[in-house]
Order: structure tokens, then C-alpha cells, then sequence
């Protein structure tokens, strides 16, 4: 930069620092801290070293967790342009978050958090490669970016891998339905690079088992799979003792604090001596909780928890490889971990979405340094000369420095989001390739102070500096991150979402196709799985299908038929799962929800809801704030006003049809709802009239279930939401 330039920065600076609002980092290729300008030479200073010739770990990348789950589930149901404009913020490189790594839930049919994702195998053997959106938008995600490195985890899984002792983690079985899942990736063009056990269930006690794991990869042809191990809590319990050499990489969440940075200028990430010394990767493989946004009013703490989790990973813990979970907020109300993810896809009736701080949070790292991959296969690596802590402070702020292999290029990140003054960094480089010394360094940032931050100040880019003689200086704001550079190819995309838009009524779908979604998903349009499995299959029986109420051959059926594996324990005894979907949003307060049911085993039930909100957490899925409608085989039936809180539940009606429903004969059922009236309907015949004002708005439903132990096996058509 120009004498000039220099001069006018320090000006900036003399005038009250009045260059924040502009998103201008002040800079200087003096030769020296004498040479500044007086007001930048006054500020607290670090010396930062590169040399571009180092390098320490190798950098595994960044990226986030597609499933844990339901979160994703109305991506597929977004309109184009809109649904490609989302996917591109994800992972096209240099546009938005550009992500490295996408982890993807293996489904297991019951709740894993927002939702439940569907199994590609319920039943031993009968393996449908298209179940579920996950590795749909896996294919997309990687036609955007070849080089994502793929991952997959189960929470849950289906019942028959269960053993003798009734267990379903870490069985010999279980290891048949991995094969399984990696078979239908194959089939789908979709690599797999990693692979874990089960989510937060590994003590560190399953060695053997990743080791018969291992050998069962290698046998089915998938050695170039790594194993990940422990997915489990901060407790790094899998080296606890010498974990098995078939575990490649030692993963464990929330590593930074929960939720991440939640300590904020305090915020410390760690990993245990025998971790560090044992020569592998050390990844944080999951790290969450954090508010999507960092404007005023986003719940502390925000998005630039991530950039204090990503710099310090490496300072603290010697991590190489982040997830943040969960890669999008496209789900209905009324869930428990809403406001979180990359981008927010809420309304695919409207086409409206929004990019949330986290997206260029996480750009921040991931447009400046890449994991190894065939252009590069050295790869990036960390500078540890060239890492620390602002002033040796951590509540300055902290910094971490990449070189690429070769030492043709290096990358440095500062984030100053728990700083309180502003400060300057003093470079010097050398080494390296090329003159990288030399080169020109390109500098974008993002202002994340909530007081003073908004969207257009988020990955903004500033000034190029040009060093001299390797030398140069930055000034640092309080509240931002900064990325400097000698590469090139970064950006940042802009679209114009459509407007937000209430749940459109009158609403039916006769529950046969899955609308937008086409191929890419084999569920309905905007009917979101909370525990089992609503997927589009051939109604019941040839002679059935000319008598199922749409008139086609499609019908939607709960394809978990076996209890299965519950994420987090548990036996349908000790906790509150069964099978239901909810539609819609809060909009909806005054409607009559109706459905056709067709029961196929005797002693089974099927019903409603209304009003649905405000919904229990892991084991208590199947408590929330709403009405339910169910009736079963006998002809019994309930009213009930259900809620979280299991102590409130409350039964207003009950009593028993004229005529059992029966099965393999369909029946319609109603939910009517104004104001506090309630009216339930079986055949369009009114059997219950009460009064309860206990929920006045939320999203409709169908149920499988509700009050048996068992997973039925129902199907659905001619849903409709009427005003």
C-alpha cells in the first residue's frame, strides 16, 4: 500500500476509529511499528511470523451435520430457483460456506432431535435405496463441489439389528446394515470417505468392534472408508485406553464448550495428552447449540462462536477437522433446536429462505484453506509459529496460520469476537515459494459486533495489502473475524429470496407423489417425520388400489414395523415414541384436518393432530403441546390434549364406534378446530364435541400409534387442511 494510504488509515484512526462502520481493516507495509501512523502505533500489538516454508498438522476441513435429524427435510420440497440457490450457499466453493465435510445420518426410522429420517432397510433384506433425502442431497451436494469429503453416522437404527440381549449398538448385525447403507451410496455415485459407530453412545469400550468393522470393510471393498470413533461427548472417552488402530480418526463433540463458545472470552477447546500424542487426526465432530445469527438479539452464544471454535481448536487442542450442527434449519415449528444452522428454509410453500451468519462464519476458514484432495494432495497445513492468542490473551482474541503444501501460498485467521479495544497485528513472512513473500495479500472480514453488525457487513471484502519486504500491519476491530490471503478465488453470493408467506389453506394432497421433490425424495411434499417413517408406497393390495380413496395406485404408509433402536436408549416402556408427521406452521389456528387411514393389522391404531407444538426432547418425542384424534382396529378411540410436559396430558373424550374399524378398509377421520371447539369425526360422523383452551394455534399432523406399544404399519391418502 501507498504512503498515502498508510497515512490515511492512521487519519481514520486519529478521528475515533470511524472506519468500523464502513468495514474498512486499516493497513500499513511498514517496515516497523516506527513507521506507523501515530494513532495505529499507539494500539496493543502482536508480532505474527510466517513462514511459509513450515508446517505442522495437516488440515482435515470444515463442514457440518446433514442429519440428527429432520433438519434438512423440507430442502427437497423447495421450488427452483430457490432449492439450488440454498444448496449453492452450502457447498458450491467460493460463493458461501463452501463446506469441506458433510456428515450424513444413516437413517434408522425414529427420532434423532428434529425429526426422524427414514431407513433404507426396516426390514432385514428388503433394502429401497431411494428411502429418505439424505444421500439426494448428498449427490447435489457433491455436483457443486467434487472434493466433499462425505461421513456417515447413525443415531438410530431399525429393530433386526438388535442382538440376542436385545442391545442394538455395536451388533454383528448392525455392521450388515452399515454394508448396506455404504451398498446404496455406491449405487448412487456417492463416495464415502468416513464412517462412524453410533452417535453419542461409544464409552470407549467397542474396540473390538470397530476392528470386526474394519475387516468387514476391507472384505466388501470399502478400504479406503476411514473409521471415526468416538462421536460421544467431550469426555474423549475412546482414549480412555489405546484405542483400536482400526480407528483412524478420534472424534468427540462439544469439545469448545456446550453450546460451543458459550464461555466466550474464556472459551477453551480441549483434547486429553494421550489424544494428542497419538498421532491421528483429532477432530471436533460435532459442535453445536450455537444461535444461526449475530445481529442484535441472537441468544449468546451466536454465529461467531464457530470462528472462536475453529481458531482455538487448533491453538488448544491440535484439531484439524469442525462440524457444525446442523447444516439447515428446514423444518416445521415447534421443534426443540430451531435457530440453528447455515441457512433457514422454513416456508417451501413460499419459496422463502435466509442465510444466516453462520454461513460466512464458517466461509471465513473454509474459502482460505482446503483439506487434501487430487490437485493438492498435500494439502494445507497448520503453522504452529504462527498460531496463538492476541497479546497472549485469550479474551483479545486468538489467530491460526495455514501454509499450502509446497509453501506457494498461506492463509491466516484472526477473530477478535471477545475483544473490547482495537489492536493491530504485525506480519512478517518469509520462506515459501514463488515470492509468496512478496505477494499481494487479500484480506475479507466480517463484522459480527452485535451492536453495530448486520448482513451486508458479513464476508465483506476489504483492501488488498501489498508488503513490503514481507512486512506489514493490520488493524483489528473488537467483534470481528478476518481472513488474509494469497490465494484467490473467493466470494460472496447475493439473491433475493421470495417473501415469507403463511401456510397457504385450503390445502390437499392425496399423499401418492412427493410433489417438488420429484425423485429426489420419496415422501410427501411438507409432511415432516417426528418418530417412524411416512414414506410413498404401492397401496396395500391390488384389489385395494382401485378402492383407495385418490383413485391411484400410491399411497403414504409408516414404514417403521418394528420397534427400532432409540437414539439416546430407551425401550417403547421407558420412553414416549410412536409414529407421527406434522404439517404446516404456526399460522394455522381455525381448521378441520382430515385424512383416509387404512389399518393392516388388528389391535393397531391411526388418528390426528391439531395444534401441534412445543415438542419434548429425545426420549419424550412424542410429547407435545396439541390435540391427537386416534382410533384404533376394535373401533376404540381418544380425544386427547397432549402436552410436554407428560403430567398434564389429559384424555377430554373417549368411547367405542358402532363398528370396529377394522382392517384393510379405509376410513376418514377428522380433527375439527375454532377457537376452543373440538370435534372428532370418524366416516364424516360426529363421535366427540368438547371444549379446551389449552393450545390456539400450530401445525397439523397424522399419527400411527399413539396409544399401543406397537409401530403400525398404516397408510394415508387424501390429506386436507381445510379453513
Amino acid at each position: 500500500m501507498r504512503r498515502s494510504a498508510v497515512l490515511a488509515a492512521g487519519a481514520l484512526v486519529l478521528a475515533g476509529l470511524g472506519w468500523a462502520a464502513s468495514g474498512l481493516a486499516g493497513c500499513s507495509p511498514a517496515p516497523g511499528p516506527a513507521a506507523l501512523a501515530p494513532g495505529v502505533r499507539r494500539l496493543s500489538a502482536t508480532a505474527i511470523s510466517v513462514n511459509a516454508s513450515g508446517g505442522d498438522r495437516v488440515y482435515d476441513g470444515v463442514g457440518a451435520v446433514l442429519g440428527g435429524g429432520g433438519n434438512a427435510r423440507y430442502l427437497m420440497d423447495y421450488p427452483e430457483p430457490e432449492r439450488r440457490q440454498i444448496l449453492d450457499y452450502l457447498f458450491k466453493p467460493g460463493y458461501g460456506a463452501s463446506l469441506q465435510l458433510l456428515k450424513l445420518e444413516i437413517g434408522g426410522g425414529a427420532n434423532s432431535s428434529d425429526g426422524a429420517e427414514a431407513s433404507i432397510e426396516p426390514v432385514r433384506g428388503r433394502i429401497d435405496c431411494r428411502a429418505g433425502y439424505e444421500l439426494s442431497i448428498a449427490r447435489q451436494a457433491v455436483a457443486l463441489n467434487p472434493y466433499l469429503k462425505l461421513y456417515g453416522l447413525q443415531w438410530s437404527a431399525p429393530g433386526w439389528v438388535r442382538n440376542h440381549t436385545g442391545s442394538g449398538l455395536f451388533t454383528q448385525d448392525d455392521i450388515r446394515y452399515l454394508l448396506d447403507w455404504l451398498g446404496c451410496a455406491r449405487q448412487q455415485g456417492l463416495a464415502i470417505s468416513y464412517l462412524g459407530g453410533w452417535n453419542e453412545s461409544d464409552n470407549g469400550r467397542h474396540g473390538r468392534w470397530f476392528g470386526q468393522l474394519r475387516k468387514a470393510l476391507n472384505a466388501a471393498g470399502y478400504r479406503q472408508v476411514k473409521l471415526v470413533a468416538g462421536d460421544s461427548f467431550e469426555t474423549w472417552d475412546e482414549v480412555s485406553r489405546p484405542p483400536d488402530r482400526a480407528v483412524a480418526i478420534l472424534g468427540t463433540h462439544d469439545v469448545c464448550g456446550y453450546p460451543t463458545g458459550v464461555a466466550g472470552a474464556g472459551t477453551t477447546c480441549t483434547a486429553p495428552k494421550l489424544a494428542i500424542e497419538s498421532g491421528r487426526p483429532l477432530w471436533a465432530s460435532e459442535l453445536g447449540a450455537m444461535d444461526a445469527g449475530a445481529q442484535a438479539g441472537c441468544v449468546v452464544p451466536c454465529a461467531p462462536a464457530m470462528d472462536r471454535a475453529t481458531v482455538r481448536g487448533y491453538i488448544d487442542a491440535r484439531l484439524t477437522g469442525y462440524l457444525e450442527w446442523p447444516v439447515i434449519d428446514a423444518m416445521p415449528p415447534g421443534l426443540p433446536f430451531e435457530n440453528r444452522g447455515l441457512v433457514t428454509a422454513d416456508q417451501p410453500w413460499s419459496g422463502h429462505y435466509q442465510v444466516n451468519a453462520m454461513t460466512w462464519a464458517i466461509a471465513q476458514v473454509t474459502q482460505f484453506v482446503w483439506p487434501p484432495w487430487r490437485g493438492n494432495p498435500g494439502g494445507w497445513k497448520y503453522l504452529d509459529s504462527a498460531s496463538g492468542f492476541l497479546r497472549g490473551r485469550r479474551a483479545d482474541g486468538s489467530y491460526v496460520t495455514l501454509v499450502r503444501s509446497g509453501g506457494g501460498a498461506w492463509s491466516t485467521i484472526i477473530e477478535t469476537t471477545t475483544a473490547r479495544k482495537a489492536q493491530r497485528a504485525d506480519f512478517t513472512v518469509t520462506g515459501g515459494s514463488g515470492g509468496v513473500a512478496g505477494a499481494t495479500v487479500h484480506v475479507w472480514a466480517s463484522n459480527f459486533d452485535p451492536a453495530t453488525d448486520g448482513p451486508s457487513t458479513w464476508f465483506v471484502r476489504q483492501p488488498d495489502i501489498r508488503p513490503a519486504g514481507g512486512k506489514f500491519t493490520v488493524v483489528l476491530r473488537p467483534g470481528w473475524v478476518y481472513s488474509l490471503t494469497t490465494t484467490s478465488g473467493q466470494g460472496r453470493g447475493d439473491t433475493a429470496p421470495p417473501a415469507a408467506a403463511g401456510f397457504p389453506l385450503p390445502y390437499t394432497d392425496r399423499l401418492a407423489t412427493s410433489g417438488r421433490a420429484g425423485p429426489a425424495d420419496d415422501e410427501p411434499q411438507d409432511l415432516a417425520a417426528q418418530d417412524g417413517s411416512f414414506e410413498l408406497r404401492p397401496c396395500r393390495a391390488p384389489v385395494l388400489r382401485s378402492k383407495a380413496p385418490g383413485g391411484g395406485a400410491s399411497c403414504t404408509e409408516q414404514t417403521t414395523v418394528a420397534t427400532p433402536v432409540f437414539w439416546g436408549g430407551g425401550t417403547a416402556a421407558t420412553t414416549v415414541h410412536y409414529p407421527y408427521a406434522t404439517i404446516g406452521d404456526a399460522s394455522l389456528a381455525r381448521y378441520t384436518v382430515s385424512v383416509d387411514v387404512l389399518l393392516t393389522r388388528a389391535d393397531t391404531s391411526a388418528g390426528l393432530i391439531g395444534r401441534f407444538g412445543h415438542r419434548g426432547q429425545g426420549r419424550y418425542a412424542g410429547l407435545f403441546d396439541g390435540y391427537e384424534f386416534d382410533v384404533a382396529t376394535s373401533g376404540a378411540w381418544r380425544l386427547i390434549r397432549n402436552d410436554h410436559d407428560r403430567s398434564r396430558v389429559r384424555t377430554l373424550a373417549a368411547g367405542l364406534l358402532a363398528r370396529p374399524l377394522g382392517t384393510d378398509r379405509w376410513h376418514r377421520l377428522s380433527l375439527a378446530l375454532s377457537g376452543p371447539a373440538i370435534t372428532a369425526s370418524v366416516d364424516r360422523r360426529p363421535v366427540a364435541s368438547v371444549e379446551d383452551r389449552s393450545w390456539a394455534a400450530g401445525p397439523a399432523g397424522i399419527e400411527a400409534g399413539a396409544f399401543s406399544d406397537t409401530w403400525p404399519q398404516a397408510e394415508y391418502s387424501n390429506l386436507s387442511i381445510l379453513p
